[in-house]
């Protein structure tokens, strides 16, 4: 692989690569609407650069990648000025630490990525089939309990793996995430892969590493990953990453879309045979060391704030005095591991943030927290350099703004995806559901908010679960139910998840009740918690031994569907109560991508590449028949590679995956091992006569080996297909 990485820098000019790139998009977009480009070509390029379909119809949502979920206060105050120029003026953060702007126009989707790009922030491959942000512990580098600061290890990795051949064609999106707590704050048990940070001493000296999970995911089909293993060297990580990468894209599902994830490879080949060829693949890879040479480039120590020893909270006198304050602090400040300081969460309601606000926001973390902010899974925003002594300041400044609300991380912070609002796959409205419920702690819940304080409660639009309700204490995915011929917004509820780090559980489903019987299924829960708790019992634990059988009894009478002439609040959505309420049919969300575009390979494109190449040599123009005989057996890849619903956007990474998926799995019997490295190092030949006629050669017997392989595989597809 080449060791070449193009990354987007923390801020300042952007770099000329940068630039190509996004004149390419533009250039295809413009094609696009000219005609001249397939509808899933331009698909595949736009949730490349993180630019996805919205619900109504000619605008899109731009995800926005930060990894690890840091940003400065000039990158916030950016992104704000961009939801003014080119969406709604307002952000989302995600429960994947990425920000989302909406109605953003296709065509201006290049602009607005060079006005992000000049302030150092991506979207690059923040959707599609590739590796999605790379999140992290939001306490990273200032949790006392924390083994080590995880945040430049995140920050490495993506550096490592953004445009790297090895991610940009899987067969779905992976996820990776980092913690370095005692504490789970990343949910690491349901990811592609989870990295704990770790520390070992050995013959007296302190050792850094990971312990490390595989084969974790939400969705329809929750799973948790298995314990790969208890201690992975720090310098392993990148080769780790790269292993699982290349056995994920080698062995995975590509054609049933919804099985593509890595968490159904590990249940198809069982867990030991899939460990087997990881490890198997860690040999192959052999060793990369450029771990310590990332982390050099992007570990940063401590924030100039000007580190003081602690300071007297007497400062806080006059507020400590106040119920507001005292709710505020109890909720919002966090303990430091330096003296002096205080981490402080920032409660967005859903994840929203207006882009005024967020301006002043940018501003308020300028002053009280070094510039530095941090997004969590939890949708809100942290303040991770907060001096003890100006609390009371920080404080009057966030309650200025809108933003002093107690809550965050308690029961009524719901975390929601966007749904039916904006999102083609959303059945309901999640955020619709969420604020009636978190509103509902202030009146018909109040009474069990001190003993539900700690539990989770999430609610997704679909089953696809971007909220992650399957790992709540209380989850909700939206649904539908019949009733008199019409539609009524509903919710499965999910109970029992948790995710921490020695353990993890996926919810249970318990009953699917209508959307508007949403606050009377969490009072029934809180009031038999309430009832039947025996003395500290957790909420979790109480509800696994009373049972299902139990809780559906209770919940019973809250299935029930009035008739609509009785009651038509019942049939209408939260937040659409002017629209009649519908499941939209035959519409395909992005989530899952797409693989191959329209227009189908052949062995003609490549025979003509290399007759090009031909007439180049013959007129001695040997560069040019260089690149036209790399151009040919990269094209003669494609083909084979379209069967099995590969579609690379470059020609390197034609040749890469054709290596990967059918040399490394032995489908060749051996021939043209290395061959992406080997044509690579061709084409970086001078360009002589010489040089000229090997690569054409080599090139022309690829084409005819291809061809045949080609034949043969369609004839063992075929063969299998018949005994079927």
């Amino acid at each position: 692989m080449s060791e070449t990485t193009y990354v987007e820098p923390k801020q300042g000019a952007v770099p000329e690569f940068i630039v190509d790139e996004l004149a390419h998009y533009e250039e295809q977009i413009r094609k696009y609407r000219a005609g001249e480009l397939g509808e899933v070509k331009m698909q595949k390029l736009r949730l490349h650069f993180g630019t996805y379909a919205q619900r109504q119809e000619g605008v899109q949502m731009q995800r926005i990648k930060f990894p690890g979920g840091i940003l400065s206060s000039d990158q916030l105050a950016r992104l704000a000025d961009a939801a003014d120029r080119y969406a709604s003026g307002f952000v989302h953060f995600t429960t994947r630490e990425d920000a989302q702007l909406y109605y953003v126009r296709l065509e201006e989707a290049p602009e607005l990525m060079r006005y992000l790009a000049e302030a150092g922030i991506t979207t690059r491959e923040a959707c599609g089939n590739t590796v999605r942000n790379i999140t992290a512990c939001y306490r990273a580098g200032t949790s006392r309990s924390e083994a080590f600061d995880v945040a430049p290890y995140a920050e490495a990795l993506f550096r490592y793996l953004v445009r790297n051949k090895y991610n940009q064609n899987l067969g779905r999106k992976f996820k990776i995430t980092f913690e370095g707590c005692s504490e789970d704050h990343s949910a690491l048990r349901v990811h592609d892969i989870g990295l704990l940070a770790v520390i070992r001493n050995e013959n007296g000296r302190e050792r850094r590493g990971f312990k490390v999970y595989l084969g974790g995911g939400l969705g329809g089909a929750p799973m948790l990953g298995y314990l790969y293993t208890d201690f992975l060297p720090e310098s392993e990580l990148f080769h780790l990453a790269v292993s699982v990468l290349r056995v994920f894209d080698r062995y995975g599902e590509r054609k049933a879309r919804m099985k593509a994830r890595m968490k159904f490879l590990v249940q198809t080949l069982g867990w030991e045979k899939f460990r087997a060829q990881v490890d198997e693949e860690r040999q192959r890879v052999g060793p990369i060391p450029l771990v310590a040479q990332y982390l050099k480039e992007v570990r940063v120590p401590y924030p100039d704030v000007g580190l003081t020893p602690p300071s007297d909270l007497r400062i806080l006198d006059p507020l400590l005095d106040t119920p507001d304050f005292r709710k505020w602090y109890r909720d919002s400040v966090v303990e430091h591991k330096v003296p002096g300081f205080r981490g402080v969460h920032v409660r967005l309601k859903l994840g929203d943030l207006v882009a005024a606000r967020a301006r002043r926001l940018a501003a308020v973390a300028r002053r009280f927290s070094a510039g530095e902010l941090r997004t969590s899974i939890e949708q809100n925003i942290y303040l991770p350099w907060v001096r003890e002594g100006e609390l009371g300041e920080l404080y009057l400044a966030l309650k200025e703004l809108g933003l002093g609300e107690a809550g965050a991380e308690t029961v009524s912070d719901i975390t929601t995806c966007p749904g039916a609002d904006t999102c083609r796959l959303g059945i309901a409205s999640a955020k619709g559901l969420g604020s009636v419920i978190s509103e509902a702690f202030e009146r018909e819940l109040a009474e069990h908010y001190e003993l539900a304080r700690a539990l989770k409660v999430k609610i997704s639009g679909c089953p696809n679960g971007c909220a992650q309700h399957g790992i709540a204490n209380i989850g909700f995915h939206a649904a539908a139910l019949s009733q008199g011929g019409r539609t009524v917004p509903a919710y499965l509820v999910f109970l029992g998840g948790e995710v921490n780090v020695d353990e993890a559980a996926i919810g249970r489903v318990i009953g699917k009740f209508p959307a508007r019987n949403g606050v009377k299924v969490m009072k029934a829960l809180l009031d038999l918690y309430s009832r039947e708790r025996r003395g500290t019992e957790n909420f979790n634990a109480c509800m696994e031994r009373l049972g299902d059988a139990r809780i559906k009894g209770t919940l019973e009478p809250l299935r029930a569907v009035p008739s609509f002439e009785d009651d038509p609040s019942f049939y209408q959505d939260y937040g659409h109560e002017n629209e009649r309420f519908a499941v939209r049919q035959g519409i395909k969300g992005e989530c899952a991508g797409v693989t191959v575009a329209e227009v189908v390979p052949s062995f003609e494109a490549a025979q003509a590449a290399l007759a090009q190449g031909e007439a180049y040599f013959y007129h001695s123009e040997f560069a040019h028949a260089i690149l036209a005989a790399y151009e040919a057996a990269a094209k003669a890849a494609r083909v084979p590679l379209y069967a099995r619903l590969v579609d690379p956007f470059k020609s390197e990474e034609a040749l890469w995956e054709f290596e990967n998926i059918f040399v490394l799995s032995g489908q060749t019997h051996g021939a043209w091992l290395d061959v992406s490295s080997y044509f690579d190092g061709l084409k970086q030949q001078e360009p002589t006569e010489t040089a000229a006629r090997e690569i054409l050669d080599q090139a022309r017997s690829f084409l005819d080996f291809c061809a045949e392989f080609s034949g043969e595989t369609q004839q063992v597809l075929a063969t299998a297909a018949a005994g079927r």
